[in-house]
């Protein structure tokens, strides 16, 4: 089987919440997980927010370390949601399997396994199709990470949970055949691939000709084992270091992403503000075009009203002076005697 550890935040706490969480987490869980991962770290920002607001400062460090899903898993979380009962109906072919693989069944095992692929693949048509429907587009690469999802849950009952929950947040798959059995399945001999290796030949109980005796037999039999027990280790040691690695890298890939979706937020935002601000210079270039002409007419309007006034005072000290001129002469004439 070929899968890795569910990523883990700084306080050691799993990437999916808990039974004992608060309900202000929970239904933030449960809202967060169903919708599409490119929604799910703005939303995620927004509920972080409002619980610190509410004065939860708890739920909101949980919130927080909500991780956001592999398109895969969102998939597998839409049927969790979306088709849960089909979803059941899938997972119930884990126990046949185990069952066939147990009683080493060749014919139920190739029955089982055929019909698991056509479960497994109408179950991944109807993901896509429940997501087409929404309006996201899903690629073929990621169907065949759905399909390795729910491949993954058939052989391990830990991630069936996980998918039946619909909080699923990585991308998981099973290279073996058949369900996952266990150390003492797997010690059984199997005739099927990826079975596991024959048991080792028992010691001959005649002398060996270059040792002079069933002793030495014994003693490389016990060596032989020893080897074979470091060597497993050995595979064991270094499957282990490599699934850390992969879990961590998984682990980068998902603050890598949820970075960057912090920062395509924060480009949005600085991208609408310098929006507004060209929208309001604008604005403001228009007021100063129409000031500035206002400005002009406001001149002229000075320029004709001082020749105007000009003009009128003009006129008003000639007509004082014609009035002057008027009151002497009338002044003269009542000076002088009537004529006889």
């Amino acid at each position: 089987m070929n899968r890795s550890a569910p990523p883990a935040d700084p306080d050691g706490r799993p990437d999916v919440p808990s039974d004992h969480e608060s309900p202000l987490v929970s239904d933030a869980a449960d809202h967060l997980y169903g919708m599409p991962p490119e929604e799910f770290v703005p939303t995620r920002d927004e509920l972080v927010a409002a619980a610190r607001e509410a004065g939860d400062k708890e739920a909101a460090r949980a919130i927080g370390h909500l991780r956001r899903p592999t398109q895969a898993a969102w998939l597998a979380n839409l049927l969790a949601r979306e088709r849960a009962e089909q979803l059941d109906g899938v997972l119930a072919l884990a126990d046949e399997l185990a069952g066939a693989q147990r009683s080493l069944d060749g014919p139920a095992l190739r029955a089982l396994s055929a019909q698991r692929q056509k479960l497994v693949g109408a179950m991944a048509r109807e993901a896509r199709r429940l997501a087409a429907s929404d309006g996201h587009r899903v690629t073929e690469s990621v169907e065949r990470d759905l399909r390795g999802i729910l491949e993954a849950a058939l052989a391990d009952p830990g991630i069936a949970d996980e998918v039946r929950s619909g909080r699923l947040t990585r991308t998981v798959s099973y290279s073996g055949f058949g369900p996952d059995l266990g150390p003492v399945d797997r010690a059984r001999p199997s005739g099927a691939r990826g079975g596991t290796r024959r048991p080792a030949p028992r010691p001959s109980s005649e002398p060996d000709a270059g040792t002079g005796g069933g002793e030495g037999a014994a003693e490389r039999e016990q060596d032989r084992r020893r080897r074979e027990r470091r060597e497993q280790e050995e595979r064991a040691r270094r499957r282990a270091e490599a699934e850390e690695a992969l879990a961590a890298a998984r682990r980068a890939a998902d603050e890598a992403a949820d970075r960057n979706g912090a920062d395509r937020i924060a480009l949005d935002d600085a991208e609408a503000a310098r929006g507004d601000a060209e929208r309001r210079v604008d604005e403001l270039a228009a007021e100063l075009d129409r000031a500035r002409d206002a400005r002009a007419d406001a001149s002229a309007a000075v320029k004709d009203a001082t020749r105007s006034e000009r003009e009128s005072a003009r006129a008003a000290r000639d007509a004082v002076a014609a009035l002057e001129r008027a009151e002497a002469h009338l002044a003269e004439l009542q000076d002088r005697p009537p004529p006889r």
